[in-house]
């Protein structure tokens, strides 16, 4: 960061604080909403729970160094101001009187320990893999860290920025064990309640650092798992704001007069995880069999109505990173070709072809449905594949801890860098790599791309990523689309959609008419 930009961004926190404390006519104190929600979470520690749904509960707790806005930009969050004096060298300033929501003030010492604590093998986190290059975390005084990293990332403030940098007490996480069923930030909400599987309350935090945020009492996220129930529930007013991932409840949603919706750029790509360490997708032309059987229009076409796009391995919105699509419709494999789909699998002994077990859950309504759409292609070329319902954690558990499997799948939304969608997914030391992927080449690319700030050349490091990654087929990616449709009552202002579908913005929502 240039001293110039460190400027900026303490500029842009005066700015915010002035905002904050200037007469507001329109933004009204006080009141509750309710939420709608599709899914409870998954665990609440946000340096251990890997699941979507639990940063929907606490990303409203918990506050970092850094966060996003609305337009995902990069701005000071727990920290004023930030530079960096060298490649290998990131220094923040932090806010002065923050308070923790057990009374306690926050310090320097707590982000080094919050960073530790994700870097710590023993904490088993899903975004250790962020922190790979830091080589310490030094409190230079009570309100600046320094981290020093081993080499060059050029990733690092975009993959930190969020959970990752997120702050919490040490003596609550060794008072509890760890924070999966507790929450204590210094964030804008605390959680008075959670009742599993029903609701979570969230009240104001009165000493919340952003004077006069937020602007509401509080609000609860109510987990209605049916998503024609919370589009009811959101006409009849027993809820506020919710979410829709269905295309066809969004065209219901989309007809109905009086309620305020937003779009977001196609983030979520479908992952279909192929286990390259055992039969039989260890053999990579049974792999590139799978992709060329498929018709990934059919899918789009059928599953999304045609609203998906394409993809490679980054899907439309990680601009300027992605593939024109031109280039992506010509990748290798991405065509149908049934006759091709053969002839790889005779050359390795399979002429009559294979089978094997598609783990999946219903937890998001695309799931399924494209589940059996590709099941039915493969079918075409010879291939049967046996789809494998499972409950959502348990197939995140799957997932997480790299048991027995030999595809698996399910999506993956935003990420604030094209290395979140597949560096710790895919690189052989990967903290993520389910499918126990390894190319030499690919670790390679990743990591120069890693060490390396200019943009053009980060650029085509990035094309050559997801070349390799369509010749190799470790992944399968049959398409993009939008992450979710926010649809909400008109008497809810300030709230603002995120490409990530984030809600941060509850913090500045007010009723209006209540």
């Amino acid at each position: 960061m240039t001293r110039r930009r460190m400027l900026a961004a303490a500029l842009g926190v005066l700015v915010a604080a002035l905002a904050a404390t200037s007469p507001a006519a329109a933004q009204k104190r006080g009141g509750t909403l309710v939420v709608g929600n599709d899914d409870d979470a998954v665990g609440l520690d946000p340096h251990i729970s890997f699941a979507f749904a639990s940063s929907n509960f606490y990303e409203h707790v918990y506050t970092g160094l850094t966060r996003f806005n609305a337009r995902m930009e990069i701005e000071g969050d727990l920290a004023t101001s930030w530079e960096i004096p060298n490649p290998t060298t990131y220094v923040f300033k932090l806010r002065k009187g923050v308070k923790f929501h057990n009374g306690r003030e926050m310090t320097a010492e707590d982000v080094r320990y919050s960073i530790d604590r994700v870097r710590d093998p023993k904490t088993g986190s899903p975004v250790r893999g962020v922190y790979a290059d830091v080589e310490r975390v030094e409190v230079v005084d009570p309100s600046t860290v320094r981290l020093v990293l081993a080499r060059p990332n050029a990733a690092l403030l975009s993959l930190m920025t969020g959970r990752a940098s997120y702050v919490v007490p040490r003596e609550e996480v060794e008072k509890h064990g760890n924070l999966q069923k507790v929450m204590v930030g210094t964030g804008p909400f605390k959680l008075a309640e959670h009742v599993p599987g029903e609701h979570a309350r969230f009240v104001r935090n009165d000493d919340y650092y952003e004077a006069g945020r937020p602007y509401l009492d509080g609000f609860t996220i109510k987990v209605i798992k049916d998503e024609s129930s919370r589009l009811a529930a959101l006409r009849r007013g027993t809820l506020d704001l919710t979410w829709i991932k269905a295309i066809e409840t969004e065209e219901l949603a989309r007809r109905e007069k009086g309620l305020a919706f937003a779009e977001t750029p196609e983030a979520r790509h479908l992952y279909i995880w192929l286990n390259t360490k055992q039969p039989p997708f260890n053999n990579v032309k049974l792999r590139q069999a799978v992709a060329a059987a498929l018709d990934r229009k059919e899918i789009i076409d059928t599953v999304l109505l045609g609203r998906g796009k394409l993809t490679a391995g980054l899907p439309p919105a990680t601009v300027p990173y992605v593939l024109p699509p031109a280039e992506v419709a010509a990748l290798p494999f991405y065509k149908q070709d049934v006759a091709l789909a053969r002839t790889l699998m005779a050359e390795v002994g399979h002429p009559n072809g294979f089978e094997f077990v598609y783990k999946t859950s219903p937890h998001s309504p695309d799931y399924v449905p494209a589940a059996q759409v590709i099941q039915r292609q493969l079918h075409k070329a010879g291939i049967t594949m046996k789809i494998e319902q499972v409950e959502w954690g348990a197939l995140l558990k799957t997932f997480r801890e790299k048991t027995d499997f030999q595809a698996l799948a399910f999506a993956r939304i935003w990420y604030p860098d094209p290395e979140g969608y597949v560096y710790d997914t895919t690189h052989s030391k990967g903290a993520i790599n389910a499918g126990g992927y390894s190319n030499p080449e690919l670790d390679r690319l990743l990591e120069e791309q890693r060490a390396t700030v200019d943009t053009a050349r980060r650029v085509a490091l990035w094309h050559q990523v997801q070349r390799i990654y369509a010749q190799d087929v470790p992944i399968i990616w049959p398409y993009a689309m939008r992450t979710r449709y926010n649809v909400w009552r008109p008497e809810l202002k300030g709230f603002q959609p995120m490409a990530n579908a984030s809600r941060v913005y509850l913090r500045e929502t007010w009723l209006e008419g209540r």
